[in-house]
């Protein structure tokens, strides 16, 4: 099996992403040479927000996934186990980062002989709710940006659920650490409703709290919501030395110029893994500046796995930054093949197998799971904008579903 895992990552480095054409089909498979027969195929379920107001996180899996595929396959496909040579392709699922429709979609993924697993998904709430449907059919699912506990305990029977992000303690618990380290008593929190912004604020709230800080005040918005002066004003009022901020990439951009304009002038915290974009650097401009983040990958980086990732993803989407989403999905795919490789012959046995794989450096890091289906080993890196960029200063492994310790920066 070492070896069998060995040979898949070394030949998924070797070889520079093809780049990825949108389809409007649901479905992307291999297209075969003039006269050649079609290779076989694998067909993994691809799901997120392919529409809707979370469109850019569904792109965002789709390119970090058919990255992987498109490595994968020009190396020649999966690299043993009854699939050797298989094509790695995919069926898409559009949730609209609706639960309801995620879990209509679950339901017809695991009644599907051709799919041997799910990779995908946005935010928390839609994998609540379709994981379980997954676990009762013995499906494998790997969530591939939501990273809620929830995820797991609400679909622990079967141990066929995996979380391949590090799950919401980890990210909240990680720069609240930093935070305290900055020596910051005071902080207030502003975050969206929902399983997301909830769960990871709680987490931090709940870590700040246990070194000594008092939150001064905690603030919530909506998804939809522009104007979230009346909110900012009662944290200035508040009193705040700091100010954690848990929403999206567009939201904490619009929190830092309301902020602003309201003369609310403190350092700022985002423990959601939001900031190390493209996205929110643009529009955030100057006011990005000394924002403290974390992410699950390390600019600076500089393992051959590593490299490779972020080179064939600027190829491929023009980005400088790999953002999660791209990240956790390309990771996924490289599980399913991992798991192919290890012998999986299908849906029917590929949670087993994902439990023993181990793949030494997916381009993020290791990546092995736990027999709850949590990462182990999953790394957050924490920075601070500078310059207009991030300066990675410090790591954080997570060692459980709820745990994190800090470990120097991997390079």
């Amino acid at each position: 099996m070492r070896r069998n895992l060995l040979t898949l990552a070394c030949c998924m480095l070797a070889f520079v992403a093809v780049a990825c054409s949108k389809s409007s089909s649901s479905a992307t498979s291999p297209t075969p040479s003039s006269g050649s027969s079609a290779p076989k195929t694998v067909t993994v379920a691809l799901g997120g927000p392919f529409s809707g107001s979370e469109k850019g996180t569904g792109d965002q899996i789709r390119a970090g996934a058919k990255l992987a595929a498109d490595q994968l396959n020009a190396a020649g496909g999966v690299t043993a186990g009854p699939d050797k040579g298989a094509q790695v392709a995919f069926k898409e699922f559009d949730d609209a980062d609706d639960p309801a429709k995620a879990a209509a979609n679950m339901r017809t993924i695991v009644d599907d002989s051709s799919l041997v697993a799910f990779v995908g998904s946005g935010l928390s709430d839609a994998s609540i709710a379709a994981a379980p449907i997954a676990s009762q059919a013995g499906f494998a699912y790997l969530s591939a940006y939501a990273s809620s506990e929830k995820i797991l305990t609400a679909a622990a029977a079967a141990k066929s659920v995996f979380v391949v992000p590090p799950t919401f303690p980890a990210y909240g618990y990680s720069v609240s650490d930093e935070l305290l380290k900055a020596g910051y008593k005071k902080p207030a929190i502003i975050h969206l409703t929902g399983t997301y912004g909830e769960g990871v604020s709680g987490f931090s709230a709940q870590r700040l709290q246990a070194g000594g800080a008092t939150v001064v005040d905690n603030e919530s918005f909506g998804f939809t919501d522009t104007d979230l002066r009346t909110q900012l004003a009662k944290i200035k009022a508040a009193g705040p030395d700091s100010l954690v901020m848990v929403g999206l990439a567009d939201s904490d951009a619009l929190i830092l110029k309301q902020a602003d304009q309201l003369g609310l002038k403190v350092p700022a915290f985002d423990p959601g893994g939001i900031t190390n974009s493209d996205t929110f650097l643009k529009d955030a401009g100057p006011l990005a500046e000394g924002v403290v983040g974390n992410s699950p990958t390390d600019a600076q980086r500089n393992t051959p796995a590593a490299k490779a990732l972020r080179e064939a993803y600027t190829k491929q989407t023009g980005e400088s930054v790999v953002p999660d989403p791209a990240v956790f999905a390309y990771e996924g795919v490289q599980a399913v093949a991992a798991a192919l490789a290890d012998g999986a012959a299908g849906a029917k046995d590929m949670a087993d197998h994902l439990h023993k794989i181990s793949i030494a450096d997916t381009g993020v890091g290791p990546l092995s799971f736990g027999p709850d289906g949590s990462r182990i080993g999953g790394r957050l890196y924490v920075f601070k904008v500078q310059g207009g960029k991030p300066v990675f200063t410090a790591g954080y492994e997570q060692t459980g579903p709820t745990a994190v310790k800090g470990v120097s920066l991997d390079r």
